[in-house]
């Protein structure tokens, strides 16, 4: 978590003076090592120190806030730039950091077992979780297309917002997130991504039948509730199938394949609106594919869950 936290510092203090575009494209690289580290062990620290029977619960909370503050550095973003220019954007940024490594040093470490040692490339996978990763890919293999391509698809629809499917499915998956989260520790976490991946592909189907202006509110909503289903989840499936030693690579494994499936949907939707140009609905068929893979996934896949040890107690901080 701090040197997630340090790598966003860095960053926030070079790119105002990322002047050429190799240069810019070095920080950007930088500052994606942020988004592996801190979050992998933001997500292990909060399974370490929730009962395992309440990890859904758990990830749904810190999914909320996650959102909630990638929601308010939008807004924030914004206001920054047209008081004070894009400068002192970068370095808000950069002040924020910091207060996280504050923060993060406050924390008591909850690994007491040592290091894990890496004997080869292998070992920095985590196969027990490769159920919940799949399914994972399946599920942002979408979203990788939904962050591309639905601003401009908005406009096309004739909505002067081309936020507005965005925000209304940022806000359906903020209030489901604690329920389903809470669910997943109940029914199990093969129900609840079915859950999931069953209204996301309800979205895509409404938009793909292009039900009107009801449609796409209904579609964006759905996305969101399917969104606020499959991360809570399936993060808590990863964690089922680790032990304290091992928790780490286990959510790793889910964070690489979640960057993964984005990467891989973002590059098909540029590929798709050049074959495709203003037909929109082989965009979304290809993602009404996936959101029925990862149903159907969630179907086939039985939990494979740890038998949990003294090791596993939650730490008192």
């Amino acid at each position: 978590m701090l040197g997630g936290a340090a790598f966003c510092v860095i960053a926030g203090v070079l790119y105002p003076i990322s002047q050429v575009i190799w240069f810019f494209f070095m920080v950007r690289a930088l500052h994606g090592f942020s988004t592996g580290f801190a979050p992998s062990g933001l997500t292990a620290f909060t399974a370490d120190v929730v009962p395992h029977n309440r990890r859904g619960e758990a990830m749904g909370w810190q999914g909320m806030f996650s959102n909630i503050g990638s929601a308010a550095g939008y807004i924030l973003g914004a206001a920054i730039i047209a008081a004070a220019g894009v400068a002192s954007l970068y370095y808000t940024s950069a002040l924020l950091a910091i207060l996280a490594i504050v923060i993060f040093a406050s924390l008591p470490e909850t690994k007491k077992e040592g290091r894990t040692k890496v004997h080869s490339l292998k070992d920095l996978f985590y196969k027990a979780s490769w159920k919940p990763a799949v399914i994972m890919f399946c599920v942002c293999v979408p979203l990788g297309v939904v962050l591309t391509l639905m601003p401009d698809i908005t406009l096309a629809k004739g909505f002067s917002n081309k936020g507005l499917f965005l925000s209304i499915y940022v806000t359906f998956s903020l209030m489901v997130r604690i329920f389903s989260g809470k669910l997943s520790d109940r029914i199990g976490r093969t129900k609840n991504s079915l859950i999931g991946g069953g209204l996301q592909s309800i979205a895509f189907l409404l938009l793909l039948v292009d039900a009107g202006n009801a449609g796409f509110f209904c579609a964006a909503a759905c996305y969101g509730m399917g969104q606020g289903f499959n991360a809570p989840g399936l993060f808590a499936w990863a964690d089922d199938t680790a032990t304290a030693a091992t928790r780490g690579r286990a959510l790793g494994m889910l964070f690489m394949t979640l960057e993964a499936g984005i990467i891989f949907g973002s590059l098909a939707s540029g590929e798709l609106i050049h074959a495709f140009p203003n037909h929109y609905g082989a965009i979304f068929s290809f993602c009404l594919f996936w959101s029925l893979m990862a149903a159907v996934l969630s179907l086939i896949f039985k939990e494979d869950k740890h038998k949990h040890s003294a090791v596993d107690v939650p730490i008192e901080l």
